[in-house]
C-alpha cells in the first residue's frame, strides 16, 4: 500500500532549522542498494544454460538457497526460455550470459506462492576481527564476494583497525551498527576464528545472530535471514503511529532522534510533526503498526521508556 507524507504542523520559530532536516533522506532503510538479480554468466552448453541461468536467480530473487529443489518453481526449470530477454553466446574471453525479465519471472515466483525478495536490499559491513590459522585474505575476500554476488546480498568490505576494533573485542551491538552506519552499510558481518573454522555474527536492527562453519557461511545465513525477515515485513498491514520523543533539546538532538527513528525495523518513512519545548514528534509509517513499533523499541536504549496511547508512543531520548 502507498502512503503519501502527513501535512507537518511546525512552529514558526523553527521551521528553518527543521525544513533542513526534513530534507535529509530518511526513511526505513538508511543504506539500501538496488540489487541486478536478472543476468546470469553461465558455464553449461544448450539447453542446460537456460536451466542452469535459472536456478542461480531463482535464489537471488527469492533469498533462498534451496529455491531451485522447490517443486513450486518446477515449472519454470522446465521453460526456462519462457523468461529469457537475451541470450550472449559465450567466447574464449568470457562466458555465455542469459538475461531474463526481472518482471515476468517476479510475477511467476508470486502466482507459485513463494515470495519476491525486493531488489532494495540492505547493504552489510564485512569485518574480520581474526581468521583460522593459514587464512589467505585475498582468498576470504573473494569468497566472500562471490557469496555475496551468488545470493544477491550488497556487501560492503572494511578493516578491523579501520572500524576501531582488534582481535580479542567483543563489539556490542549498538557500537557495529554505528560503524555500520558510518560507512554507509545497514548491518554488519563480524567474522572471528573459532578453531579452524569461522563464526560470524550478523548485526542488524533486529538485534545479532551467530553462525558458525567456513568462509562463506554467515553471507549464506546473512541473505537467508534478511530475506525473510524483508518478506514477513512485507505481509504486515502498513500504519501511521507518532512517535513522540522527550529529551529534544537542540537541532542536533532532533536529528539524531529522527535517524534512529528511521533505523527501526519495520519503519517504512519518518516525517517531522512538531516541536515542543524539550519534545518532538514524528509521523512514522510502519509495517505492522504500533505493536511492531514497540518491539522494535526494545532493542534501541538510546529511545527509552515506550510507553503506548492508540496511535502514539512516548519515548525519551537518552544521551
Amino acid at each position: 500500500m502507498s502512503i503519501s507524507p502527513p501535512k507537518r504542523t511546525l512552529r514558526a520559530h523553527r521551521l528553518a532549522a527543521l525544513l533542513l532536516v526534513a530534507a535529509l533522506p530518511f526513511g526505513g532503510a538508511q543504506a539500501a542498494q538496488t540489487v541486478s538479480i536478472g543476468e546470469v554468466a553461465v558455464t553449461a552448453a544448450g539447453e542446460e544454460a537456460f536451466v542452469e541461468a535459472m536456478r542461480v536467480v531463482l535464489v537471488r530473487a527469492t533469498g533462498k538457497r534451496a529455491a531451485p529443489k522447490d517443486a513450486a518453481f518446477a515449472p519454470l526449470l522446465a521453460d526456462p526460455r519462457r523468461y529469457v530477454q537475451i541470450f550472449r553466446p559465450g567466447s574464449a574471453a568470457a562466458p555465455a550470459v542469459v538475461v531474463f525479465d526481472t518482471a515476468a519471472l517476479e510475477r511467476a515466483i508470486t502466482a507459485a506462492g513463494r515470495s519476491v525478495w525486493s531488489t532494495e536490499r540492505p547493504v552489510v559491513l564485512v569485518i574480520v576481527l581474526s581468521a583460522p590459522t593459514g587464512a589467505d585474505p585475498v582468498a576470504v575476500k573473494g569468497a566472500l564476494e562471490a557469496a555475496g554476488f551468488a545470493r544477491g546480498l550488497p556487501l560492503r568490505f572494511t578493516n578491523a583497525q579501520a572500524a576501531g576494533f582488534k582481535a580479542g573485542d567483543e563489539p556490542t551491538g549498538e557500537t557495529v551498527l554505528a560503524v555500520a552506519r558510518r560507512l554507509g552499510a545497514d548491518a554488519a558481518l563480524i567474522g572471528q576464528a573459532d578453531g579452524q573454522e569461522w563464526q560470524w555474527t550478523l548485526f542488524d536492527r533486529a538485534g545479532s545472530s551467530v553462525f558458525p562453519g567456513a568462509v562463506t557461511a554467515g553471507v549464506e545465513a546473512a541473505a537467508e535471514l534478511l530475506s525473510s525477515s524483508a518478506q514477513a515485513a512485507e505481509v504486515l498491514a502498513e500504519s501511521y503511529v507518532t512517535l513522540r520523543v522527550a529529551g529534544v533539546s537542540s537541532l542536533a538532538d532532533h536529528v539524531r532522534a529522527q535517524r534512529l527513528a528511521a533505523a527501526l525495523a519495520g519503519v517504512r518513512g519518518v516525517w517531522p510533526l512538531e516541536v515542543e519545548t524539550e519534545r518532538a514528534s514524528f509521523r512514522l509509517s510502519v509495517a505492522g503498526g504500533t505493536p511492531a513499533l514497540l518491539d522494535a523499541l526494545k532493542s534501541v536504549p538510546q529511545l527509552s521508556g515506550s510507553q503506548a496511547a492508540g496511535d502514539r508512543i512516548d519515548v525519551r531520548l537518552e544521551r
